[in-house]
């Protein structure tokens, strides 16, 4: 089964230990998918879980 978790912008910060900045260069550059809802911007956790395991941020 695959998880499908979202987390927050400030979630993903503070999971991996960087500045709101550097998620979304991440995002720009495809390290990590952000999904929109509404006006909101989540980051799936998988992705901050691959970067922080690898630490190929």
């Amino acid at each position: 089964m695959t998880d499908h978790s979202l987390m927050t912008i400030p979630e993903a910060c503070a999971a991996l230990r960087v500045s709101r900045g550097f998620i979304y260069a991440l995002a720009k550059r495809e390290a990590l998918t952000l999904v929109k809802l509404g006006r909101a911007s989540r980051v799936r956790a998988a992705d901050v879980a691959r970067l922080a395991q690898t630490g190929a941020a």
